[in-house]
């Protein structure tokens, strides 16, 4: 029996797009049911500062199909930098966006470091485009 070769292309991508859809749905689902209770927040990163310039620093990556970590605090008006490992983090990932600061950044091994300052306090999304990836900038 010959199958061609649309078929298996087909096939292969219906295939993938249930499995984005999947990822997506899961990490949407994720992160709406984080509760924040307090001082007590599941997988939150309080930045570091860095001793030369005085910025938050924060180092993301991947872990279990997200970002990590998927929730981050920062200080209101203190420069923030978000260095990206991009050993890791590729793909629709390396896109990230921030919209509620106007970010949109393509990092690369070149280039992996998202600086801005936070100019208001609230809990801020973050994800890559196509939203499969996503997290929350907590800034107080």
């Amino acid at each position: 029996m010959d199958i061609g070769l649309g078929k298996i292309l087909g096939v292969i991508g219906i295939i993938l797009m249930v499995t984005f859809s999947l990822v997506a749905i899961r990490n949407f689902f994720y992160n709406s049911n984080t509760q924040i209770k307090g001082d007590s927040i599941k997988d939150v990163e309080a930045a570091k500062i860095n001793n030369n310039d005085g910025a938050q620093v924060v180092e993301l990556t991947l872990k279990n199909f997200n970002y990590y970590p998927n929730i981050i605090n920062l200080k209101k008006g203190v420069p923030a930098k978000i260095v990206v490992d991009t050993k890791k983090v590729g793909g629709c990932f390396a896109s990230i966006i921030i919209p509620d600061f106007g970010i949109r950044k393509f990092v690369s091994g070149n280039d992996n470091i998202i600086e801005f300052t936070p100019t208001k306090t609230g809990i801020f999304r973050f994800s890559c485009p196509m939203g499969m990836g996503s997290g929350k900038i907590i800034v107080s």
